[in-house]
């Protein structure tokens, strides 16, 4: 790796129209100590103590490269590690003068600009009644598709934690009862905020917990995919978020132990270098990032959705009958990067799943004819925690497998109206997930 390939291509219009001697925030990500295979098990003491043995060697290591980088320029930049220290990633202050300088110290791996990141926002909300085929059934059109009933005869996804990194949750919604485990708000600096009770800013939030571990309406209808599972919460989207609110929340859900992370966000740009931050969850801890791709419609893709590492989600809809398809909002792309050797090829989605119609929990809404505690919405959004749930109800059910073998299943036994041969593509991926297959193929 040259030092040039070190800074994201993103600083040249971040930096275009600053003095030289302007400061800017960076993220910068350093080269850790652990070695993948020392990680135990999630969740387990000897995770958490193997976690502070890393946040020490991690501190010392960014304490080294701060101490270097203002000895080298000779001037006092402002530096702090971002969260306890689990993963090896810190902010500091740089200038068109003083980058170069930081990329070539030998133990940076990569420097991104703190930008702006963005919920990625539903494409419709709609406040009708429940269809009537849902409440004959008693559980969502996408639950029902995914079979997931079935699946709960083996587990409902006991003992995983899903991290959701989003507008927040409102907790004390009846069909998230139990279910919130923790929760914290990262404000725009980064700070880590305590609140309680937990709220949502929004409503997204709230509606993404509701379709991972969700439990039943007040008729009776199942609306989480695990329903069992432990969610905890980071309210990244709260005011102007940036790329550093969102590095914090995915430092702290690591602390906690998930074992996903639920992402629907995105950057308004394409970061090059995202993927180091992808490549240390899924190679140094086994967790996996469940990102939505975007609503941006076929040609496009979200970032860091789109990153090669990255486990993306396009949303699938019911056409009529019981016929599927693409919804015409789902984003998909194939990338080519030369250069970027075995990553030179990046077809976008990962997979597919029910992201039309999705009927979920969200706050109380006092509407004139009446107050709502649920709602349907559209999006590659609500596709992504029907993943992040069937994720959840894998690790449960094989709680031993590599995430890898995981990620395998689920793409080899997704149904693709193409046939093997054409998949993966830009618009199903490997095709629509079929749990209760991948279920079985772990066996």
């Amino acid at each position: 790796m040259t030092n040039q390939s070190k800074i994201s291509p993103a600083f040249e219009p971040f930096l275009a129209h600053s003095l030289p001697n302007s400061r800017k925030d960076a993220i910068v990500i350093y080269r850790g100590l652990v070695a993948p295979e020392s990680m135990p098990q999630a969740g387990t003491a000897a995770y958490f103590d193997t976690l502070k043995k890393q946040e020490q060697s991690n501190q010392a290591i960014s304490n080294k490269i701060i101490n270097d980088y203002q000895n080298t320029t000779r001037q006092s930049f402002y530096a702090q590690p971002v969260g306890q220290g689990v993963l090896p990633v810190t902010k500091m202050e740089v200038t068109r003068q003083s980058l170069p300088i930081l990329a070539e110290h030998p133990d940076v791996v990569a420097i991104l600009p703190n930008q702006k990141i963005h919920l990625i926002e539903p494409k419709e909300i709609d406040y009708s009644g429940l269809q009537k085929q849902e409440e004959q059934d008693k559980t969502t059109w996408g639950l029902k598709r995914l079979e997931i009933p079935k699946v709960w005869e083996t587990t409902q996804g006991q003992n995983v934690t899903v991290a959701v990194l989003d507008s927040g949750v409102y907790g004390d919604h009846p069909a998230l009862q139990g279910r919130v485990k923790d929760f914290i708000v990262i404000d725009p600096l980064g700070r880590r905020i305590t609140a309680s009770p937990s709220f949502d800013s929004g409503q997204h939030g709230t509606h993404v917990c509701g379709t991972i571990a969700g439990g039943k309406t007040e008729e009776g209808l199942s609306i989480g995919v695990a329903p069992q599972a432990n969610l905890i919460v980071a309210g990244v989207l709260v005011g102007e978020a940036t790329l550093l609110t969102l590095i914090e929340g995915i430092s702290w859900a690591v602390e906690k132990g998930a074992k996903i992370i639920n992402m629907s966000l995105g950057l308004s740009y394409y970061e090059s270098l995202f993927p180091q931050v992808f490549d240390i969850l899924v190679n140094q801890y086994g967790i996996l990032p469940v990102v939505a791709i975007g609503n941006e419609n076929h040609g496009n893709t979200s970032s860091p959705g789109n990153a090669y590492n990255a486990f993306s989600v396009g949303a699938v809809e019911q056409i009529e009958t019981d016929n599927l398809g693409i919804t015409f909002f789902s984003s998909g792309a194939s990338l080519v990067f030369p250069a970027d050797s075995p990553n030179a090829w990046v077809t976008k989605p990962d997979v597919s799943a029910p992201g039309v119609q999705v009927y979920s929990c969200i706050p109380p809404v006092k509407m004139d004819n009446g107050v709502f505690q649920y709602t349907y919405m559209d999006g590659t959004s609500m596709a992504t925690p029907h993943i992040a749930g069937i994720v959840a109800l894998l690790m449960s059910a094989y709680p031993q497998a590599p995430l890898s073998k995981i990620i395998d299943v689920l793409k080899k036994t997704a149904y693709h109206p193409g046939g093997e041969e054409q998949r993966p593509d830009n618009r199903w991926g490997w095709g629509m997930v079929r749990p209760l297959e991948a279920l079985n193929a772990l066996k």
